[in-house]
């Protein structure tokens, strides 16, 4: 496939389910406010730091490397979201797909993967770029 081909091509959408950690926000005029004071970014990162007990986030940022890798290779061909899987949009996605174990891998809304084996990842991407795009 030529280069050209490739950049006209519309992107893959990888779906990532997994435990991340989550941050929460107050309204614009509280955020402003908290910035101004200097404690807005301190809250931020101390809501980081604890999202998640240790092991899980070791394994988050195992995975943020993973699909940092995985958009590196791909270069603008997949859009990759990340799910936590706690959260309201993580529980319908794992009940949607039929997802139990995390992290879960979707690809294009239709092929599954549990974990990121990225030679099995690879391939349903692959074969979702090579695939002729219907009219």
């Amino acid at each position: 496939m030529r280069a050209s081909d490739r950049e006209s091509m519309t992107p893959v959408r990888v779906e990532v389910i997994a435990y991340a950690p989550t941050a929460f926000f107050h309204c614009q005029h509280c955020e402003l406010t908290l910035q101004h004071v200097g404690v807005g970014q301190k809250i931020h990162d101390e809501q980081t730091a604890y999202a998640l007990p240790p092991d899980l986030a070791h394994d988050y940022q195992a995975l943020s490397e993973w699909v940092r890798a995985l958009t590196e290779h791909y270069c603008g061909q997949v859009i990759v979201k990340v799910v936590d899987a706690a959260s309201v949009e993580g529980f319908w996605k794992s009940l949607r797909y039929r997802v139990r174990r995390y992290p879960a891998v979707i690809v294009a809304g239709q092929d599954r993967c549990l974990g990121t084996n990225t030679a099995t990842v690879q391939a349903l991407i692959d074969r979702r770029l090579s695939a002729p795009v219907s009219a």
